[in-house]
């Protein structure tokens, strides 16, 4: 549709020919964009749009007229498509011009009342956006109560610790509510621009000045914050320097559950372990040992060595030791093996339990099988849900419900683990599939290593290979640093996700994928599901194009 000059225009065109003309000055590339995707116009017309090589206004409205979605008789099609998209102004001007172009005099008395229900529609949808905003306000100011609770002067090692955590919990809180904020006022401030008709200047100035409060807020308060993060890591360093070291003061030991923490200092560690050592000679039962990251290595006497260096004897009275590792940690089967002979040496062990890492299987160690055996005790495999087989030496699965708990929490694939190992994850993930127990999420770290070409199963580095899942809330692939992933193996990634009934989260880290893509590759249960496409690190996939 060839555009005459701006001087000729009212006399050569007129009726529909005029009113065609008028909408594609209307149609902007945002408006024009959104309806070619909410009509599932073709991608290829649609890139055609983003390229700006041609007319958006004017090409749009040549593709409506090709596929009747206007018609010199009817733009209802349109219209309704536009206040579905939000841009109620533009439907108003385009059913005005419709009308002052169309012979039909019994529009006239219909658009005025459209009219109407478009301004109460627009007021409606303003007072939620504000409604939004303000609620983020008092949200703010909340957490800028907290930064105004003062730090005690001539405050000791502990408090200013403790005031440092709580400062450090603050500013997270600032640094989330910042995004869910920036989020709000991007979509506040298109509403305003595609609304301007039917708001009032207070309106409009009012909601502005509540995006400048907000902005402003939340920058002052999490300068603040850091300001006050950098003088209490001062005053704890100059603390440092100045005074000596003092004994920390060690509360009496809970025998029902003993926790030994890497974040706690070596002569805590020493004084904890002389209070088990204590109750150890006095023969008290003591529940629950617990080596939260604090497992360095074990000797060949059946010591245990501290990450602080401290040495964890012989106790005679444990019931249930659990082995918590830094995340990932890869235990040999000595170590294991070691471990579990140290228990086996109390009279009372009863269990066994190990997170964050990865286990060996004990074919080899009958003598230690033997051991676990006469003393009836039992070895769970959080990771895995999986228990340890005293008379083969291999793991098996557990109990439906231990197996429900640990998916609530999620699971990690680690690529240094064992192929073995990961075996023995993925089983446990085909149950959970097979029985629709929900698995909270999924995290692939640096394992992944390819999809079939038909989307239904993910190759592992180790050669394993991983069906859909049916009950998967949210998948994490996180890759080696700075891999890229083409557009089709992108597009069969979403297939494979699309395949769980529960999928809401596809996330992908330290890698770099497609700019964007094409709506043909979501299908409408992708969408219907809110579905939600996220990198982080490196760049952001737009999945509504």
């Amino acid at each position: 549709m060839d555009r005459p000059s701006s001087g000729m225009k009212n006399r050569v065109l007129e009726g529909f020919g005029l009113f065609k003309l008028q909408l594609a000055d209307l149609l902007n590339y945002n408006a024009s964009i959104r309806l070619a995707t909410i009509w599932n116009y073709p991608s290829a017309f649609r890139d055609s749009l983003r390229s700006g090589n041609a007319d958006v206004g004017l090409s749009m409205v040549e593709k409506m007229v090709e596929r009747g979605d206007i018609t010199s008789d009817d733009i209802s099609s349109l219209t309704d498509a536009l206040r579905k998209c939000e841009l109620n102004g533009v439907a108003t001007e385009v059913e005005k011009i419709f009308g002052e172009n169309s012979s039909q005099a019994d529009l006239t008395q219909p658009e005025t009342n459209r009219q109407s229900e478009d301004k109460k529609e627009a007021l409606r949808q303003c007072e939620e956006h504000d409604n939004a905003l303000s609620t983020l306000l008092q949200a703010t100011e909340e957490l800028g109560r907290k930064l105004e609770v003062p730090t005690p002067t001539g405050s000791g090692m502990d408090t200013l610790t403790k005031h440092r955590r709580e400062r450090k919990e603050v500013e997270q809180e600032l640094m989330h509510l910042k995004s869910s904020s920036l989020e709000a006022i991007d979509t506040t401030e298109a509403f305003i621009h595609e609304n301007q008709p039917y708001l009032s200047a207070l309106q409009h100035s009012e909601t502005r000045n509540r995006i400048r409060e907000l902005r402003k807020s939340l920058d002052r308060l999490l300068n603040l914050s850091r300001k006050q993060l950098e003088d209490l890591t001062d005053q704890l360093l100059k603390l440092r320097t100045e005074s000596p070291p003092q004994a920390e003061a060690v509360e009496p030991i809970n025998l029902n559950c003993v926790t030994i923490r890497a974040t706690d200092s070596k002569e805590k560690h020493q004084m904890i372990i002389e209070q088990l050592k204590e109750a150890s000679d006095k023969e008290s039962p003591i529940r629950i040992l617990k080596l939260d990251t604090t497992f360095k290595t074990i000797h060949e006497n059946g010591n245990i060595t501290l990450s602080s260096g401290v040495l964890l004897p012989f106790i005679s009275t444990l019931a249930v030791i659990v082995i918590l590792t830094e995340k990932g940690r890869v235990l040999t089967e000595a170590e294991f093996s070691g471990l579990l002979k140290y228990g086996c040496k109390s009279t009372r062990i009863e269990q066994f339990m190990f997170a964050n890492c990865d286990l060996p299987s004990l074919t080899s160690s009958s003598d230690v099988l033997r051991e676990l055996k006469e003393r009836g005790a039992t070895v769970k495999w959080v990771d895995t849900t999986h228990c340890l087989n005293t008379s083969s030496g291999f793991w098996e699965m557990d109990n439906i419900e231990q197996i429900r708990k640990n998916c609530t929490l999620g699971v990690v694939m680690y690529e240094h683990w064992r192929k073995e190992s990961q075996a023995l994850q993925i089983k446990m993930l085909k149950f959970a599939s097979d029985n629709k127990i929900p698995v909270k999420f999924l995290r692939l770290d640096e394992c992944y290593r390819s999809v079939t070409p038909d989307g239904t199963k993910l190759i592992l580095r180790s050669g394993q290979t991983l069906t859909a899942l049916s009950s998967v809330k949210m998948i994490n692939i996180t890759t080696e640093d700075g891999r890229k992933i083409p557009q089709d193996e992108f597009s069969r990634l979403l297939l494979y996700a699309d395949q769980s009934q529960n999928i809401e989260e596809l996330r992908f880290q330290c890698c770099e994928l497609p700019p964007t893509v094409s709506a043909s590759t979501i299908s409408s249960e992708m969408k219907s599901k809110n579905f939600k496409g996220l990198l982080y690190a490196v760049t952001q996939c737009d999945l509504n194009q």
